[in-house]
């Protein structure tokens, strides 16, 4: 406590000498603050207290014997918050997902300079033509294999409706 007693005029006198050269910046807001309380207390006050006390005992008589609408709307506030937090952790995810995406594709640029400048830009342009080469290659193959199986398919239709003619329908006739 002496410590307290022993700075105190210190203080008094930092906190004097300190704002003293404020003081002009800080008087109107002083001056605003005191002037809003004031008409507060003397217009606003009388005119809103007696809408406070009846919500006030709205709000009382509600919580004492209306619980289900105090457990609904207690359910109503866990929703919303439930799915602001899994809002949150959605948006988490998509972050990670987005950043793992961007630094895969930096890394693959990063690698894909690196082959070209140790091979050369002659020696990579072959290697990606071969490489496209491949890829249309499977494409051609793919398209072969795929004509192949539509074609048994419509084989095996053609088979199948010819031994079972019983089930189809001619026109209007059943």
């Amino acid at each position: 406590m002496d410590i307290f007693q022993d700075s105190f005029p210190q203080l008094f006198h930092l906190y004097s000498t300190y704002y003293t050269p404020y003081a002009s910046y800080i008087q109107p807001l002083r001056r605003f603050f005191l002037l809003t309380q004031s008409y507060f207390y003397y217009y606003a006050f009388p005119t809103l207290y007696p809408f406070y006390t009846l919500t006030s005992r709205l709000f009382a008589s509600a919580l004492t014997e209306k619980q289900s609408l105090v457990s609904l709307a207690l359910l109503a506030i866990l929703l919303v918050v439930s799915l602001k937090v899994l809002d949150m952790v959605r948006r988490t995810i998509i972050y990670w997902i987005n950043l793992a995406i961007r630094l895969l594709m930096y890394l693959s640029f990063a690698v894909l300079g690196m082959w070209v400048y140790q091979r050369g830009v002659e020696q990579s342009l072959e290697d990606l033509g071969w490489v496209v080469g491949l890829v249309a290659g499977l494409g051609e193959a793919g398209e072969k294999v795929g004509h192949a199986k539509a074609a048994g398919r419509a084989r095996e239709a053609r088979k199948i409706s010819k031994e079972s003619s019983r089930w189809r329908t001619q026109g209007a006739r059943w």
